[in-house]
């Protein structure tokens, strides 16, 4: 897998996820195996998009850091 880029900590708390969790196994007993992928679809789709915006923002730092547009440390 690649480097992952969090610039903030999750929103969710892990009990609350925990929770989340839960439902979603209770609710996969009433759902089709189509269903259920397109929910693991769904899910896969949204880490990618924010892995590569996270891998965008990343380049676009380190760009700027080594042309010097930007200093790290402007003190």
């Amino acid at each position: 897998m690649g480097q992952s880029f969090a610039y903030a900590p999750p929103k969710l708390s892990q009990q609350t996820l925990d929770v989340l969790c839960h439902e979603l196994l209770d609710a996969s007993e009433f759902m089709a195996d189509e269903q259920i992928l397109s929910v693991a679809d769904a899910l896969h789709e949204t880490l990618r998009n924010r892995r590569q915006l996270r891998c965008k923002v990343h380049q676009r730092v380190e760009e700027r850091l080594c042309s010097g547009a930007i200093t790290p440390f402007p003190f």
